[in-house]
């Protein structure tokens, strides 16, 4: 076994070890003594593997811990008044104002809040603000593990439009929160752009495409979006990041950068978008997998498949591993781009009979994504969208250029100049998206255990394992 193939082996332990502790329970201790034991009676590479495996429940227990007992549980339903610092992007959405502040007490974070404010608010990063009202713990709602969604992004009460007032601005402890700020405030600018440019009902769909605002969506236009099986297209994905990392490094070529130096600055670039648009999970699992696909060029290295796929996992839960359980935009994404590495090719194969290659592509890609994703969407909603694969067909060829034109705009010095291209596009996508919408039983209401839903993985992975045996051993090497 190579030395990759083990690091592979330990990230998959670690991996399963949150999984583990996810969703049935968590034995840290007895899990690392017995992997000491291992190691005594000379079984070191398994003993290690149980240790990585020990590491991955106890840091999901630790981030569960850190909100279990922190101390602002104690003022739910309470009537307070503190003091905090906001601490990540405020979003404005078409009717309210989402602002998550650090609550501080005695110059100390003792945690987060969740607040939800007039749409109209004025409030920036590194605010200092007062906050009065009354504090409430996130609750379950029905199969929405809000407490969860919110736990994982460290959130431990939530106000809804509290009073408050401005004690200071702009209040930086480092260097990082002031580059922070700047790119909130050139992602606004961004925003304001895009809003001059396209006609107001097109232009939150370029918004959530390229700056990953769909709070600025109508709800209306959300439901038709699902129905139609077209969320994700606008949702930031992994082609946004791609296409955005490739125009970064050809620019730089043509700019007259080696190879290397464009690699390189193209790996600064692309992390740079994925913190313009939240860090979601999507866009920061592909800003990993073509960083580590640009330096494996510049090491002169072969490039994985879904060896890549394991280690941008790794690294994402290692900083936070509550997304594999409370993160369904972690879980659609890595699910999506694992569909396609395993079945891509073998419905490429069986689509033969199309003779023009990027149709076949496309549908192959398409049905590969949208089968690894089907259970976790049942699960999660109950139902699923029946002409999605239609539709999807249909959309993803023009996607590409609008993603290209609409990542232009905050860029180029008359942006004017790609409004026309831009409102076309959008148009068209706009057309299918309310066709597929309006089609009768679009729609199909179904509700299956789980445990069915999981099982359903086994055929697919054993018909991928089947025919593309040599390239899984191991992960795609």
């Amino acid at each position: 076994m190579s030395n990759s193939d083990k690091l592979i082996f330990i990230f998959l332990s670690f991996i399963g070890g949150i999984c583990i502790a996810s969703y049935f329970f968590s034995f840290p201790l007895i899990s690392f003594l017995l992997s000491l034991i291992l190691i005594i009676f000379k079984k070191r590479w398994l003993g290690v593997c149980l240790i990585f495996f020990s590491l991955g429940m106890f840091l999901f227990q630790v981030e569960i811990n850190k909100i279990n007992y922190n101390p602002l549980i104690s003022l739910n339903e309470k009537e307070v008044i503190l003091t905090g610092i906001i601490s990540g992007e405020v979003k404005k959405g078409i009717d309210k104002t989402q602002i998550i502040v650090d609550v501080i007490e005695e110059d100390k974070l003792i945690g987060k809040a969740l607040i939800y404010a007039d749409k109209y608010s004025s409030y920036k990063y590194r605010d200092k603000i007062s906050i009065e009202g009354l504090a409430r713990v996130p609750q379950k709602l029905e199969k929405f593990d809000y407490q969860g969604y919110l736990a994982k992004s460290g959130v431990v009460i939530t106000f809804s439009y509290p009073k408050m007032e401005i004690i200071e601005r702009k209040v930086f402890s480092n260097y990082f929160q002031k580059i922070k700020y700047s790119i909130y405030e050139f992602k606004n600018n961004s925003a304001q752009r895009i809003k001059d440019i396209l006609p107001p009902q097109l232009s939150p769909i370029l918004e959530a495409m390229i700056l990953g605002n769909d709070f600025m969506m109508s709800k209306e236009l959300k439901a038709d979006l699902s129905k139609s099986g077209l969320s994700h297209v606008i949702a930031i994905s992994g082609s946004h990041i791609v296409l955005f990392s490739a125009m970064i490094f050809w620019l730089l070529i043509v700019l007259g950068f080696w190879r290397k130096q464009a690699l390189v600055v193209s790996i600064i670039f692309t992390f740079f978008y994925v913190f313009l648009v939240g860090m979601i999970a999507s866009a920061l699992r592909a800003g990993i997998m073509m960083a580590l696909l640009f330096l494996a060029e510049i090491f002169d290295r072969k490039a994985f498949n879904l060896k890549t796929l394991v280690i941008a996992g790794f690294f994402m839960l290692l900083f936070n591993p509550l997304l594999l359980k409370y993160d369904l935009g972690f879980q659609l994404s890595f699910l999506a781009v694992g569909g396609i590495i395993l079945m891509g090719p073998v419905f490429n194969h069986l689509l033969s009979f199309i003779k023009w290659k990027y149709l076949r592509e496309i549908i192959a890609v398409t049905l590969s994504a949208q089968i690894f994703t089907l259970p976790i969407l049942i699960s999660s909603f109950g139902y699923f969208s029946i002409i999605s694969i239609i539709t999807n067909i249909i959309v993803l060829p023009v996607t590409p250029l609008l993603m290209a034109l609409g990542i232009l705009v905050p860029f180029i010095p008359i942006p004017f100049l790609i409004s026309i291209p831009c409102t076309i596009l959008l148009w068209y996508l706009m057309i299918i998206v309310q066709l597929g919408a309006q089609t009768p039983f679009s729609i199909l209401n179904v509700q299956i255990p789980i445990i069915f839903l999981l099982l359903s993985y086994l055929p697919l992975i054993f018909l991928s394992y089947k025919n593309k045996k040599k390239d899984l051993e191991f992960l795609g090497q």
